[in-house]
């Protein structure tokens, strides 16, 4: 079994989603385990992979276990510190050059940028200390992309972290400027959920207050990314702009 040496989640980062889940489903006139799967990232955070399949023999015994529990955040926290030896990182599913890492959409010709705290300095990964080392992996991550993938066109971002100044300094001005927010934002992945939490995925407790306020008031399923502190805006730049940024 593999050894995970990532941050281990927090019971109230799975007591947050639960806790909209639940909102979700008393608005809908369901069953917790019936909205689980689409308003909640666990499946990702089980280690499963982005198929969402239902009847993932890891996911349907979670949900067996879920329809049984008399407490759901307790018992989520469990499953996933069974699953977690096992559970592969980010930095293993996917190339990293440093903080950052990328998918290409060859239909497309767009490069999809991600990011993800793999900075051990001690500093935070988005402070004015650590300004020039990003920009040297986003210089060595680019150089990879513009000797890979030739025909590439588009770089899109989309991240709640397009809100904050640190994080739009790392790039082309206008790619951050022109940043806009998703009506409806996937909660199936941690893009929108990771906003909660700071280094080392431990909870903020100032967003997770307000959080649970909003999703308290909800009265309407499509209004939960008002939920969230910050929205999770999306953004797209020719690639030529980054080339001539970074190299």
């Amino acid at each position: 079994m593999a050894s995970n040496t990532s941050p281990v989640y927090q019971k109230e980062f799975f007591g947050v989603q639960l806790a909209l889940a639940q909102e979700i489903a008393e608005i809908e006139h369901k069953t917790l385990d019936q909205v689980v799967l689409r308003y909640t990232a666990f499946y990702r955070m089980f280690g499963l992979d982005w198929s969402f399949d239902p009847t993932n023999a890891v996911w349907e015994t979670y949900i067996d276990g879920l329809r049984l529990a008399t407490d759901p955040v307790q018992y989520t926290h469990e499953y996933y510190l069974e699953r977690y030896p096992s559970i592969p990182t980010s930095a293993e599913e996917q190339t990293h050059w440093g903080c950052f890492a990328y998918n290409y959409n060859t239909e497309t010709k767009k490069i999809r940028l991600h990011f993800g705290d793999y900075d051990r300095s001690g500093y935070g990964p988005l402070s004015h200390l650590r300004i020039a080392q990003r920009k040297e992996e986003l210089h060595a991550m680019f150089q990879h992309i513009q000797h890979n993938h030739p025909d590439a066109l588009w770089v899109v971002g989309g991240s709640w972290l397009y809100n904050w100044e640190s994080y739009t300094r790392l790039f082309p001005p206008s790619f951050g400027q022109t940043a806009q927010a998703r009506e409806m934002p996937s909660l199936q992945g941690r893009a929108s959920w990771n906003q909660l939490l700071r280094r080392g995925w431990c909870i903020h407790p100032a967003s997770m207050a307000f959080f649970l306020q909003k999703v308290s008031q909800l009265e309407q399923v499509e209004d939960y990314p008002g939920c969230f502190p910050y929205e999770e805006l999306w953004t797209e730049a020719p690639i030529s702009l980054f080339y001539g940024f970074y190299i």
